[in-house]
């Protein structure tokens, strides 16, 4: 977190350039994500054929992110600050989201001596350019493993 972050000003703009349905078009790194944090082998391969939509909105000074897929997920938080949470296999995490350089970051880890592993994810905005829509590219990174999911902009 930015010191003197000004969290009027970062809602707005997280409002400006997240806000929307975002469709996922390509993963990078998934299989080995989700068994690094012990998805067994149906699951994994269940996840990877699924598509995925995020709705991103700025609700009441919150940000709120809507995961559709093999598990939705419904997530509302207030910036920079810590909030309890859990990871795709329902290990206890504690995550803090916080909006630096025009990006969307979550470090999260275990909570109560749960398997969870410490975890970033950062989002980030790629203007689309002549006529294409904009691109939000999702990487996680837990351990040494590093994950991408690509989504692209419905109008």
């Amino acid at each position: 977190m930015a010191s003197g972050s000004d969290v009027p000003a970062d809602l707005e703009a997280i409002r400006n350039r997240f806000a929307g349905e975002w469709k996922l078009m390509n993963s990078e790194g998934l299989d080995e994500y989700l068994k690094f944090i012990g998805l067994n082998f149906l699951f994994r391969k269940v996840a990877g054929n699924a598509s995925c939509t995020v709705i991103i909105s700025v609700e009441e000074n919150k940000v709120r992110l809507i995961t559709k897929g093999p598990k939705t997920q419904d997530h509302a938080f207030n910036l920079n600050t810590e909030v309890d949470d859990s990871d795709p296999v329902g290990n206890e995490m504690t995550a803090v989201v916080t909006f630096e350089d025009g990006k969307l970051v979550t470090n999260s880890k275990p909570r109560n001596k749960s398997n969870a592993k410490v975890t970033k994810v950062t989002r980030e905005v790629i203007a689309g350019v002549k006529g294409k829509p904009d691109e939000m590219i999702m990487t996680v990174e837990a351990g040494t493993l590093v994950m991408k999911r690509f989504f692209v902009k419905q109008n």
